[in-house]
Formats: C-alpha cells, structure tokens, sequence
C-alpha cells in the first residue's frame, strides 16, 4: 500500500535541493515539474551539488567530473551551489539573491547527495529537511537499495519520502510512500531514472501539506531494518564455478551504467580482464550454438559464422549471450571483432573466474560438490518457464503503469 499525501495548498516556498547523481537529477525535475501543477507550493529551486572537476588537456581545462545535477540544473536554468569541502564542517546554507526574491530557503529536500549533512545545516532551515529515499524504508537504508533489490530479485521496490534523520542513515520519519514494480529487464539505471522521477514527483505532494503529513508519519521500525553496502568493482565479477545465467544477468542490471561485469581470459603467456558490456540472457527462442554445449565447462567462449554475439554456457545449464567485450586497457569491440582479435589467439576458449600461473597449462574447470549437471529437457523446461514469468511481469508492469502503481501520485493521493 502506498502512503498518499492529501493536497491542502499553504504558502509558498523556497526550496534548497541537495543532490548528485541520476537518480537525484530525476527527483529535480520531477520535483520542479511540479511547481507548474494545480496545488503546489513551490516558489522558486536552487541546487547544491559537488563543484565540477577539471583536468588538463594541452593548454586548456577539460570537464573530467560533472554531477548529474548540476548539467539538469542548467536545463532547468537553476542557479547551482558547490560546497568545495566534502566535509562542509564550515559551509553555510546560502541566502537567495534579491533578484529571485532574496530572503531564506524554507526547506531542503536530499536525495542521494552522497555527503553528509550535519544537525547544523538542518536546523539552518525553519521547516528541517525530507529525504528521497529509492526503497520502502525501513527496507534497504544505506547507499546501494537499487542494486541491492536487483540482486535480491525483488518483485517490488520502491521509493520514500521520510524526515531527514539528524543522526543515522535513512532511519527518519515515514511521510510518504510509492511502490513500483520491478521487472526482469530493469536496470540500475533505469530505476535510477523512474524513481527519481517518481521521487521527486512525491516528494512535491509532500511539501503541499507538510504540517498534516508530519503529524500523519510513522516512525520506522527498526526491528524490520536492513542495510545496503557500498559496491566497488571487486562486485562484478564472475564466479563461473557458482553463478547461473540467471546470477550473471542480475549482477549486470545492478550495476549497469557504472560497472560492467567481468572475467578473464587467458591468452599465450598472460591473462587479460575482459569486461562484458551488452549481455542478453539467451532464450528459448535462440537455439544453442553448440549441441553439446552442456559438456562444455561454463565460462567457454562459443561462436558461430554470421552470429553478432558469443554465447557462453554457465552453472545450471543456462547461457548468455555477450554482443560487446572490453579488454582491459583497450578499445570496446563487438562480437565479431572479439572473435578475430583475441579468440583465435587463446590457448583455451573459455574465460576464468581466477587467473593461474600461465606457466602451467590451464586448470580443468572444478564443478561444485554434488554438482548435478542438468539434461537439455530440464534446461528447456526452465527457459520455457522463465519466458512465461517474464511475459507475465511484463504485462502486469503494463497494467499498474495504467491503473497508477507506477505512475505518479494523482492531485487526490
């Protein structure tokens, strides 16, 4: 059930908005959209944001670092705050220039920031401060809900507004929720778009009536909290002995957009990182480019003339199919280009999940303990399977986007 806002206009007001990435760019304009609609109590945005980065380029300085939020704030022709200390033990929340109304911000409004805010700078405005948050707190606090959904295979997730806690991490006061579907085909990104948006949409709804909404919230429970961590590029990579199809493809939407997932390849006398950018999950429909690709050791590096893609077999008897490769140090290259540049040149087609001494000729592949290797008609039965769920999530997903689970919240919710 999702936790609406009733809409009972106020006064107007000035809002300071504090966020980074997509995501929060997304929560930007969904929020700034809606100071144009029937209700709203916005009165004018302006953006903080980490300051721009610069490296040198010959004789000029190039952008090497740009904050999501500062590149929609110029669309939006918002004026842009940039605290140059990470910390901000000694920065001041700013006044309002006398040409957009001079005066104080009322309210800040955060999402995915990425800096922490103290007490001081909370109290600095007379209504405190709401945070967008991308999941149903208590579920997921911490800085990674997107992925960690993902990689959990959840069904739902979703985004809160909640009071921003002046002490621990997302663990403030409930003041409105929204679920949103989650499908097999979402990405880290494309949920970092759609709940921004959505986000920022609610969090406007908020701001309409929030001396109710305050006095209407739930505190957390924190019995039924969970945490995220903080993913680094050691997450994306591949244990061919442990992870289905499945497993990989998972791991490739959580991360997509900032860390490809990746392997190795041995070839001659050393083994390269490759990374694999455009994975599909091969289904039914894509007869196998192997027969006896089940005998093959997962990880093995399978092609066919005329085919964009290399097919790879992995635990379970499931396969994926990879259209872009990445070796390290190198140029991004297609399936074709792959096959010519570095197949043909490695002593085993296969990647690894852990590089060996190339002294040695490679390890045979090492099956988990009781490792029960599936036949072609359970390995079917799963790809039919699969195909059915994924059509049906796919039209349920259709039918709340219609009927408003997905969409954002109405001038009644």
């Amino acid at each position: 059930m999702s936790r609406g806002v009733a809409s009972t206009a106020v006064r107007e007001l000035k809002v300071l908005f504090f966020g980074t990435d997509e995501f929060a760019a997304r929560a930007l304009v969904g929020l700034n959209e809606g100071r144009y609609t029937k209700n709203s109590v916005i009165e004018h945005i302006e953006l903080v944001c980490p300051p721009t980065l610069y490296k040198r380029k010959g004789k000029k300085d190039a952008i090497s670092w740009r904050a999501q939020t500062a590149q929609t704030a110029n669309t939006l022709h918002m004026k842009v705050h940039n605290p140059p200390d990470r910390v901000m033990s000694e920065w001041e929340v700013p006044e309002i220039d006398a040409e957009d109304g001079g005066g104080r911000f009322d309210i800040g409004v955060v999402a995915s920031f990425g800096r922490i805010l103290s007490p001081r700078i909370v109290e600095s405005f007379p209504l405190g401060m709401i945070n967008v948050h991308p999941s149903l707190l208590p579920k997921y606090r911490g800085p990674s809900p997107i992925q960690t959904a993902i990689l959990n295979d959840d069904k739902v997730t979703g985004v809160t507004v909640q009071e921003l806690h002046p002490t621990r991490v997302d663990a403030g006061r409930i003041l409105a929720q929204m679920p949103y579907k989650l499908t097999p085909s979402l990405t880290r990104l494309d949920l970092m778009f759609q709940l921004g948006y959505l986000g920022g949409v609610l969090a406007g709804k908020v701001l309409q009536n929030l001396s109710l909404v305050r006095k209407q919230s739930i505190e957390q429970d924190d019995r039924l909290a969970t945490s995220t961590k903080m993913f680094s590029a050691r997450d994306t990579h591949i244990s061919w002995e442990t992870m289905t199809a499945m497993d990989i493809m998972r791991m490739h939407r959580a991360h997509f957009g900032h860390e490809p997932v990746y392997s190795h390849l041995r070839i001659k006398n050393k083994h390269v990182m490759i990374k694999l950018l455009d994975l599909e999950l091969a289904w039914s429909k894509r007869k196998p480019l192997v027969e006896n690709y089940l005998d093959m050791p997962p990880g093995s590096l399978l092609k066919a003339k005329k085919v964009p893609y290399i097919e790879i077999p992995c635990i379970g008897g499931g396969r994926i199919h990879v259209s872009r490769f990445c070796p390290a140090g190198k140029m991004h290259v297609d399936g074709y280009q792959f096959n010519a540049g570095y197949l043909k040149k490695s002593r085993e087609a296969r990647l690894v999940s852990t590089p060996t001494d190339t002294k040695y000729p490679p390890r045979p592949f090492e099956y988990p303990p009781d490792y029960k290797r599936p036949t072609l008609e359970e390995v079917a039965a799963d790809e039919a399977a699969y195909t059915a769920a994924y059509a049906q999530e796919a039209a349920e997903a259709a039918t709340d986007m219609q009927t408003g689970m997905t969409s954002e919240p109405s001038e009644d919710d």
